[in-house]
Order: structure tokens, then C-alpha cells, then sequence
């Protein structure tokens, strides 16, 4: 069953609040730091809002740059089929881009900031459902470099199930 448009965004601006709520229960100490190696929730906030940027600039633009890409191979996937699909890629061991990888640049700025240019992505992207049918959601395609090519429909449900994904990856505070 594929996923409505006012559920993707229900669930985008949930996943939001969810992932900010976590992360501002911890102190600025806490969400610097990186633990073995692996990256703080200061590196993950910032990986996401970098993940999500692209396709907010795709949806807020005009629709014909997104032709480049082709039409959809078929109908739009179940968010739980397009979840499975992520859960296989990852046990491939495949890693971010660069371009979605967190910078120390990108960082140095308090939590707050942090959280706010996370927070002002996740609903620029969940308001810019509103400018889309339902058919439309499904007749454009959206390149992801692990998945590849994704009607917007289930591009948007790919940021909610990443955005999950990272959420359950946070430490226990």
C-alpha cells in the first residue's frame, strides 16, 4: 500500500520533532563527541540535513529538472518495501558520499544552530508536499546513490526511514 502525501507529511515532521527532542537531551559536550570513531549526533544531524537538502531543492524547484532522470520504472514502492531495500544496501557496507558526509565546518556552531538548519530542512520538505498531487508523487524520478532512481513518493519515505535508521544508531542517554 503506498503511502499517502499528508502521511509523508505527518510522518516527516514526526520524524523531525522525534530526532530533535533526542538530541537536545544531550548536553553540547555529549553531542560533540565521537564515540570510537564513529559520529556524534552532531555529525549525524548534519549528515541528514545534508541528505535531505537536495531533495528539498529538487521539490521546490521546477518539475522539469527532474526529466533528466527519466520516468519510474514502475508504480511507487511500500515504504516497507523501500525500507527493506535501504536494510540490504547497508549490510553491503555501503557509506555515505562526501557531498552527504558531515565537514568540521559544517559545525562549528552551537547545538542549537545545529538542530534549527536540521529542523528548517525537514519542513521546508514536508510543506513542499503540499504543492504536489498525488499522481505527481509518482510520475517524477529522484537519483539516490545507493538506491537509485526513486519516484519522489518514495524518496520522501527514503528520508523518513533514514532518518529513523540514524535515530535508533543514537547513543542511550
Amino acid at each position: 500500500m503506498r503511502i499517502t502525501k499528508e502521511s509523508i507529511k505527518s510522518r516527516l515532521l514526526s520524524d523531525c520533532h522525534q530526532f530533535v527532542d533526542t538530541a537536545n537531551s544531550y548536553s553540547q559536550q555529549q553531542f560533540n563527541h565521537n564515540p570510537a570513531g564513529k559520529w556524534s549526533v552532531a555529525d549525524v544531524t548534519q549528515h541528514l540535513y545534508l541528505s535531505a537538502r537536495p531533495v528539498v531543492r529538487l521539490m521546490t524547484g521546477p518539475r522539469g529538472v527532474l526529466t533528466q532522470w527519466g520516468e519510474p520504472d514502475g508504480p511507487s514502492r511500500s515504504y516497507a518495501v523501500i525500507e527493506s531495500l535501504y536494510r540490504t544496501v547497508l549490510n553491503t557496507g555501503v557509506k555515505a558520499p562526501a557531498s552527504m558526509s558531515p565537514r568540521p565546518d559544517d559545525l562549528n556552531v552551537g547545538q542549537a544552530d545545529v538542530l534549527e538548519r536540521f529542523s528548517n530542512e525537514y519542513y521546508t520538505l514536508a510543506q513542499a508536499t503540499k504543492s504536489w498531487s498525488e499522481q505527481e508523487l509518482d510520475s517524477y524520478v529522484m537519483p539516490h546513490p545507493a538506491l537509485g532512481k526513486l519516484t519522489v513518493r518514495e524518496m520522501l519515505s527514503f528520508v523518513s526511514i533514514h532518518t529513523q535508521h540514524h535515530l535508533a544508531l543514537l547513543p542511550i542517554n
